[in-house]
């Protein structure tokens, strides 16, 4: 009935209608599915090695064949040649051609296929909108985006969308960000994603609702924005929205009890996730977590609580590297709370339906 209720009246008719009948055909045939498949959906992980041939690889491999995870995250370690990322990519792409293959591709600092490795190398965000106007800056991200696709990724974790401080140690020093104006990030970010939309590749913007005043780096621990944020850093993602550009969105793990007094990081906070976002600036997009393996989230939840709390908020999509304690049964264990959560009145199927349709709509929009 659930599953009637959200296909005929629910989300998932409303933004499948949006984009036409191969959006409806992926939204219907993914409601038809288990809710272990459907949970799995989900869920971006991530795994330890750096070619297709290791233990890490075969877990991750076998988990998208019983269709336990909706796609897979590379990190740093994961990428140390030229050859073991593209080897693994083309292997799980191979096993799951519909899985998002994500991976951080920002330009400066944070470049994970580097030109070390042989790729052309994009300048940070602070240098390309320095030198170049929004136009030819879209002409460097084409570049970027073939070598992206023909390297066998699909979901680029960039890019970011947070305002220039540069006290801030994290996003300014690095020189992250775009400007320090609403209008200027947004043309080049835009530019950014049109480029990478155009190859098939989805963009996350990040980390709503704005790190770029933040005094802290989440990897390591909580980052409380609430004296330094400003609404001002909504301006860009607020473009984006209305741009018709923002497709993917992901949260940062901060607090700000100037937006949920209650100071959930925004990760777990469903006043900024469904009551800012999605209400007020109307996104109708996927919502994804960053991962929930960094340090704010590993040093003070449980994992168990971490990922219900997540999908309680309104993620669509859960991120867990699952490097800081590898668990090859994770996704299992995901499901089990899962459902858990659903008996016990604290999720709703309805709750997961939402996201899979969104998962579905992502999809059929870059052709997967």
């Amino acid at each position: 009935m659930d599953r009637r209720r959200v296909l005929k009246s629910g989300i998932a008719a409303t933004l499948a209608a949006a984009f036409g009948p191969a959006a409806s055909a992926l939204v219907r045939e993914a409601m038809e599915r288990p809710l272990a498949e459907r949970v799995g959906d989900m869920l971006l992980m991530g795994f330890i090695g750096s070619h297709s041939e290791t233990e890490g690889a075969d877990i991750i491999d076998a988990h998208l064949a019983a269709k336990r995870i909706g796609g897979v995250l590379f990190l740093r370690h994961n990428v140390r040649s030229r050859e073991g990322a593209e080897g693994s990519a083309a292997r799980f792409r191979a096993t799951s051609p519909s899985s998002w293959m994500a991976i951080d591709q920002e330009g400066g600092l944070v470049q994970r296929l580097s030109r070390d490795l042989g790729y052309t190398h994009i300048p940070r965000a602070m240098q390309v909108a320095e030198a170049r106007s929004p136009e030819s800056a879209g002409d460097l991200y084409r570049l970027g985006a073939a070598e992206f696709h023909a390297a066998g990724f699909n979901m680029n974790l960039a890019p970011v969308a947070d305002l220039h401080d540069p006290d801030n140690a994290v996003i300014g020093r690095h020189g992250r960000a775009y400007g320090a104006d609403g209008e200027t990030i947004a043309a080049y970010a835009g530019a950014f994603i049109d480029a990478f939309e155009a190859f098939g590749i989805a963009c996350a913007i990040k980390h709503f609702p704005g790190h770029g005043r933040s005094r802290g780096d989440s990897h390591d621990g909580f980052v409380d924005i609430s004296d330094s944020w400003s609404e001002a850093e909504l301006a860009p993602f607020r473009q984006l929205i209305e741009r018709g550009q923002a497709h993917v969105m992901m949260g940062g793990h901060l607090t700000n009890r100037q937006l949920d007094p209650t100071g959930a990081p925004v990760t777990f906070s469903a006043p900024v996730l469904e009551g800012l976002l999605r209400d007020q600036l109307g996104f109708t997009g996927v919502m994804m977590t960053d991962d929930l393996d960094m340090g704010a989230i590993r040093n003070n939840y449980s994992q168990h609580e971490a990922v219900i709390s997540a999908i309680e908020a309104g993620n669509d999509m859960i991120m867990l590297s699952n490097s800081a304690a590898p668990d090859a049964e994770l996704p299992q264990r995901i499901v089990g709370w899962v459902e858990a959560a659903i008996s016990e009145g604290r999720l709703t199927e309805h709750r997961i339906n939402q996201s899979v349709a969104r998962l579905a709509v992502l999809k059929a929009r870059v052709g997967l």
